[in-house]
């Protein structure tokens, strides 16, 4: 699963906060974190995320990486979770907790 944010988002804020129950509910899918923005305060917020459970696009692709996000996110924070394949079979737009997460979930495994 993975978490698109930016540091103006507030509502992203508060899902980072709540970054260890989004994990919890995610279950078995890893939850990583990807900031659309690629500035000072975006890397500032990103500090507060553990190592683990950040993503980064591969060496060269960051600029497209972060454009793909943003074309399919209507708005942040959004989330995105794939299937083993790694194709996308959910997305939720709006902050998550633990049972927006397990729904998203659910609808990945419903597929």
């Amino acid at each position: 699963m993975l978490l698109l944010v930016a540091p103006w988002c507030a509502p992203c804020h508060a899902e980072l906060a709540r970054l260890d129950a989004i994990a919890a509910a995610a279950r078995p899918l890893a939850v990583r974190v990807f900031a659309v923005e690629d500035n000072v305060r975006a890397r500032a917020m990103l500090r507060g995320v553990p190592e683990a459970r950040r993503w980064s696009p591969p060496e060269g692709e960051a600029r497209r990486a972060r454009a793909d996000a943003l074309a399919r996110a209507p708005g942040l924070p959004f989330s995105l979770a794939t299937d083993s394949a790694g194709r996308v079979c959910a997305g939720q737009g709006g902050g998550l907790d633990a049972a927006r997460t397990a729904a998203l979930v659910a609808t990945c495994r419903a597929r």
